[in-house]
């Protein structure tokens, strides 16, 4: 699908038909609108779901992902520190906010054909 003629449309649905799902069995599909973030909020994605969602959005909109930088919007998902405890003080791990990743980014980014954030 050519950059060019990819509208809010398309990636919208795209989301909403294969990731927009719920989150029990008995809870509604949360409502979406172009502010959603999907790295923060209510309904986040684990950075493993980010990565395949993400992997199939660059790919099936033909967006190039090279100033793309995941950890702006995933900080803390990979840091495991399991005796953090024995760490001195100045090397404890902290928390950092992620970024948010909303589908109004996705969006943008698809109609361009690169990412155009960070």
């Amino acid at each position: 699908m050519g950059a060019s003629c990819v509208t809010q449309r398309q990636v919208m649905a795209w989301y909403d038909e294969n990731w927009n799902s719920r989150v029990f069995p008995f809870f509604k599909r949360p409502m979406l609108t172009l502010e959603t973030s999907l790295s923060t909020g209510k309904y986040p994605w684990s950075a493993d779901d980010a990565m395949d969602i993400l992997e199939d959005y660059f790919s099936r909109f033909s967006v190039d992902r090279q100033t793309f930088a995941f950890h702006s919007y995933w900080p803390n998902e990979e840091t495991f520190i399991p005796i953090i405890f024995l760490r001195s003080k100045k090397n404890k791990w902290q928390w950092l906010e992620p970024k948010p990743l909303t589908l109004n980014m996705l969006v943008e980014s698809a109609k361009a054909g690169r990412w155009l954030y960070d």
